[in-house]
């Protein structure tokens, strides 16, 4: 993301939801590695991976499992991640 660009909120499908931003993106061997910030405390970021085929599907967003709520041990539960946000 570009200095003076509008971050864009993620949020975790679950109630109430957990809100994410998307930190670095690098291109990595099969996908690119994505650095999830998390909005609300005491979260710390984490990389998720996401592969070249998963962002060559006909859909909009690539859903990724909610690491609070799997680390909380509550459902696994997911972050929606707009395509557009992805690309390195």
């Amino acid at each position: 993301m570009a200095d003076g660009d509008a971050a864009t909120v993620l949020a975790c499908t679950n109630e109430p939801p957990h809100r994410f931003e998307v930190g670095n993106r690098v291109g990595v061997a099969g996908g690119v590695l994505v650095t999830l910030k998390p909005l609300d405390p005491p979260y710390p970021s984490r990389d998720v991976f996401v592969t070249n085929r998963e962002l060559k599907m006909g859909y909009d967003d690539v859903y990724k499992a909610c690491f609070v709520c799997v680390d909380g041990g509550r459902k696994e539960t997911a972050i929606p991640i707009p395509k557009a946000e992805i690309a390195v």
